[in-house]
């Protein structure tokens, strides 16, 4: 049987996005190395489900106003 490894240290830190929201979802993360691994699945469903909609909030954004660069660019693809 092969040896046992030690665990690898818990992050002290979770890594910023550089989009509030998102940073604020990740703090969900901050407790778990204090809790049951058995706990960890509902935690990152929850999290998963909070990333989802923050994504779609951000996909729902309106378009660039005409004649900004993006449409710019898109008239000359």
């Amino acid at each position: 049987m092969p040896e046992s490894q030690p665990a690898a240290p818990w992050p002290q830190a979770v890594a910023a996005t550089e989009d509030p929201a998102v940073d604020s979802l990740l703090e969900a993360l901050r407790p778990l190395a204090d809790r049951p691994v058995a706990g960890h699945a509902a935690v990152y469903a929850e999290l998963h489900d909070a990333l989802l909609a923050e994504l779609n909030n951000h996909s729902a954004a309106p378009s660039p106003a005409p004649g900004t660069a993006a449409e710019q660019q898109d008239k000359h693809a």
